[in-house]
């Protein structure tokens, strides 16, 4: 939990918010915005997974993963045996990402034209 925590909560926090509108304020509009904050929080972390193995990112502290030692995505990829595939992943998260912004972007279009349908006189 803690080698993934900032990525986790980076996901989490839109997750739980679209839960929020869905289920406890029944606002499927604001959960597809919520959707978009996940999508955008997807494509934000890929450059962290790309960066796994070169650490040349500079981190919150001020310094490299390389002047530390190592940073989240390095520390979970190496622990899985998976930093070999930082790019792939990366790829695969940015690109998911970009499917569900793409997806809350239909979901909110279709919401507001049937509200402005039923406006409609």
């Amino acid at each position: 939990m803690t080698i993934l925590g900032g990525s986790l909560d980076q996901i989490l926090m839109p997750l739980v918010c679209l839960a929020t509108f869905l289920i406890k304020t029944r606002d499927p509009f604001g959960a597809s915005v919520a959707l978009w904050w996940t999508a955008e929080s997807c494509m934000d972390i890929a450059p962290y997974i790309d960066d796994a193995r070169a650490m040349d990112l500079m981190l919150l502290g001020g310094v490299t993963g390389k002047e530390t030692d190592g940073h989240d995505w390095n520390n979970l990829l190496t622990l899985l045996g998976w930093l070999e595939y930082d790019h792939r992943l990366a790829h695969l998260a940015y690109n998911f990402g970009i499917l569900l912004m793409l997806a809350s972007f239909a979901w909110g279009g279709v919401l507001l034209l049937k509200h402005y349908r039923r406006l409609a006189p």
